[in-house]
């Protein structure tokens, strides 16, 4: 079955029967990959088609390799039923999860497992054509040495960074290009169905489908890097607002004073006190005080930059300033933290990012600020939870967006 653009196949079908059919196998595909193994019968109340047709369709796709039989499901009483699943090579999914100063891709087959190593590849994300291109060549680069066929990497899920507009497919703080679609760029590049995410979206998406939200339908990610990025989830769908927008959370004027400057050229926000920048900010002016800290020496034995991820190594190592750093941050973050769960009384809160790797470090003033700041009614029922996926979450991003959209205009027919 042909499932690298279902659209063209479509075109091409003879006959209301066979497209039908087409389709309906297409629905049977969806819901396996992002329900999992399922029966017969659960199938057709997903998709709404008869058993015999569900098993008709079945047998098909058994006999040409997109389908398996993976045991058997609890017995409801009688016979125990069958249960089926995508076969881990149907297909592959290039997954790319793009930060400010880096790339990294992996390949995903239809069972979410990674089955080709990551790259990682330098960049500076910016809005030159020559960064696209640097992207695109390392993304064929990474596709030519892969094994596995070009007809069954069947989509690429980007996970970035930016004021990126899900609808038109446009980032309005990066790659831009005039008015042109992000999205239709790469699709024209790589020859690929293309989806593009913000990263803090995506990373909330993927903590959902596979990690810390898997039980929970009203969630918060909140994703703390360079920036601070946020991700909404109501009733299991990401919210996206009527531009696309929503989530931008980390440019709201929540302190009342403030003499930095934020990124965006505002003083005030949450971003300028809170997020990874920030944190290297009060790093550095803590290095000039003491000079012969954990932190100072690990900079001088590492001879590389001063990242978020190194603060955090020195807090866990127990220096006593960068302890103190991710307090202040964490007080600050809370502060905001405690205004969304008034605004939106969500039942998970998920903390990731570079920062959440310090744990108690930075969830303890969190949880102190929300103590202060937030309703106590308002927040009783909400759970604090560091993320579950680690730094494996901006790829896993790139495959639940994939997973959400792919054949989706099919199934909307």
């Amino acid at each position: 079955m042909h499932l690298i653009n279902p659209q063209e196949v479509l075109s091409k079908i003879d006959g209301v029967v066979e497209a039908k059919n087409y389709i309906q196998k297409i629905k049977l595909i969806r819901h396996l990959y992002q329900k999992g193994a399922s029966t017969a019968n659960g199938i057709c109340s997903d998709i709404g088609i008869s058993l015999p047709t569900v098993q008709s369709l079945l047998t098909d796709l058994i006999q040409s390799g997109e389908v398996s039989k993976q045991g058997r499901a609890a017995s409801q009483g009688g016979r125990k039923p069958d249960l089926y699943a995508l076969a881990s090579h149907a297909f592959y999914v290039l997954s790319v999860d793009i930060s400010k100063y880096s790339m990294s891709m992996a390949l995903y087959n239809c069972q979410h497992d990674q089955v080709q190593e990551k790259k990682i590849q330098k960049i500076t994300l910016n809005n030159e054509k020559k960064t696209f291109d640097t992207i695109c060549d390392a993304i064929e680069e990474y596709l030519m040495s892969s094994s596995f066929s070009a007809e069954k990497i069947i989509a690429v899920g980007f996970s970035m960074p930016g004021l990126l507009d899900a609808y038109t497919g446009i980032n309005y703080t990066y790659l831009r290009f005039g008015e042109q679609s992000l999205v239709e760029l790469f699709e024209k590049r790589l020859k690929k169905k293309v989806f593009i995410e913000n990263d803090a979206r995506a990373m909330t998406l993927a903590e959902c489908k596979f990690g810390a939200g898997k039980e929970a339908k009203n969630v918060l990610g909140i994703f703390v890097g360079w920036g601070i990025g946020l991700g909404i989830v109501i009733q299991g769908k990401i919210y996206q607002g009527s531009s696309g927008f929503a989530g931008e959370f980390a440019h709201s004027p929540l302190v009342e004073s403030s003499e930095v400057s934020c990124t965006c050229g505002k003083k005030g926000c949450l971003e300028a006190v809170a997020s990874g920048t920030s944190l290297v900010r009060m790093a550095k002016e803590q290095i000039q005080q003491d000079k012969e800290s954990i932190l100072a020496r690990m900079i001088l034995e590492r001879k590389g930059d001063l990242e978020p991820e190194l603060v955090v190594e020195a807090a866990l190592a127990g220096d006593q300033r960068a302890i103190t750093i991710l307090s202040e941050v964490g007080i600050d973050l809370g502060r905001g933290i405690s205004m969304l769960i008034q605004l939106l009384n969500p039942e998970q809160i998920i903390i990731g990012g570079a920062i959440a790797e310090a744990k108690h470090y930075v969830i303890t003033p969190i949880q102190q600020a929300l103590n202060i700041y937030c309703m106590a009614k308002s927040r009783e029922k909400t759970q604090l939870v560091l993320y579950h996926l680690g730094k494996e979450v901006g790829l896993l991003g790139g495959v639940a967006l994939v997973n959400e959209k792919l054949f989706e205009e099919m199934v909307s027919r």
